[in-house]
């Protein structure tokens, strides 16, 4: 009952405001000032159309009401902030959080390390193969973690994280697409337990392994691969560190330029679905998965009105256990949440305008 009256709430402002954000001919992507909200607190980001290099990375939960928030990060200052959502509204905007010493840093995803419910942070620093988790209160930093060397060799990415083991304390799926290999690292908190084996990919090149989710109700992250040049995909079964079953080579949605975008549970099953997105056509495209056999293609949904917008990785945003979309225009601080229904669109969310710096 509840899930349902919040979703109804949030469907009848979501309607509201996307009619005036998203109505034909207005396009927010000027950076001229012209749209300017109430000043906020100081020390708190406030929001504006503008490229001052603020990027929405991502949804996750990081105040324990059950409904993602928006991490932001501006890579050239080296600061994330925290958005703490309401649905497809602004709740409150969080403080600017200058990140780890050093150049290069990069906020590349959350999780929940520490078992108190909320999302954490992982840094990346891609050049120099280092990363770091800083757990969060909230949009508060509570503790900056250890600086952590990767795994051995150049090239590895933190592509997603998860809980791989059972113990409720997500864990890291590192990826090296030039060498084609995965490893998973068994974290405790903010300290690595156990380092995984190296896994080679999928046979040919071009795979990468873009996200991780349980796809067959054993609560262990499954590890999803993706050949964006040869539209392809498949899903491992993963038992902790270790490879239990590669998944058969499943062709992608027809058309150009499809990718992967994240695995979550779009349909209230527990096993991770696949969110599609293609940015040339701005389309995306929800799968619902049975383990790692495709059981529903979902349509082809077009995005935001405008250029340069991208699906980003998200979860739910209304309560109801369903996954929700989460929209960036690249090049600008504007995002948008889209409340989904299975593979359908339920509601789009207004066009939200992110952190920007203060003249």
């Amino acid at each position: 009952m509840r899930s349902s009256v919040v979703r109804a709430a949030l469907c009848a402002a979501a309607v509201a405001h996307a009619a005036e954000a998203c109505a034909p001919g207005v396009d927010l992507h000027d950076d001229d000032g012209s749209v300017e909200p109430p000043a906020s607190s100081l020390g708190v980001a406030t929001s504006r159309a503008s490229q001052h290099g603020w990027e929405a990375v991502r949804l996750n939960d990081f105040n324990f009401d059950g409904m993602g928030d928006i991490l932001w990060n501006d890579t050239e200052q080296n600061l994330i902030a925290i958005w703490l959502m309401e649905g497809d509204q602004l709740l409150a905007p969080g403080p600017f959080l200058p990140g780890p010493i050093g150049q290069g840093w990069a906020a590349v995803n959350a999780g929940d390390f520490n078992f108190d419910g909320m999302a954490d942070v992982i840094w990346l620093n891609a050049e120099q193969n280092l990363v770091t988790i800083w757990l969060m209160e909230g949009s508060h930093l509570l503790a900056a973690g250890p600086v952590l060397p990767g795994p051995l060799g150049d090239g590895w990415l933190v592509k997603s994280v998860t809980d791989f083991n059972l113990d409720g304390m997500t864990d890291v799926l590192w990826n090296n697409p030039e060498q084609n290999l995965i490893t998973v690292w068994l974290m405790d908190g903010s300290h690595l337990l156990a380092p995984g084996a190296f896994i080679p990919g999928p046979v040919g090149e071009g795979w990468t392994a873009p996200t991780a989710q349980d796809v067959n109700f054993d609560n262990m992250g499954d590890v999803f691969w993706n050949n964006v040049e040869q539209n392809l995909m498949a899903v491992w079964l993963m038992e902790g560190t270790e490879l239990l079953v590669p998944g058969p080579v499943l062709p992608g949605p027809l058309g150009p330029g499809w990718r992967i975008v994240t695995s979550e549970d779009f349909n209230f099953d527990s096993m991770g679905d696949v969110l599609w997105n293609s940015p040339e056509q701005n389309l995306m495209a929800v799968w619902l998965m049975e383990g790692t056999h495709l059981l529903a293609p979902g349509p082809a949904i077009p995005g935001p009105l405008g250029p340069g917008w991208e699906a980003r990785p998200g979860t739910d945003v209304s309560f109801d256990g369903l996954g929700d979309v989460l929209w960036y225009a690249t090049g600008t601080n504007q995002a948008a949440v889209w409340l989904m229904e299975g593979t359908h669109l339920l509601a789009p969310g207004p066009v939200i305008l992110g952190p920007y710096d203060p003249d």
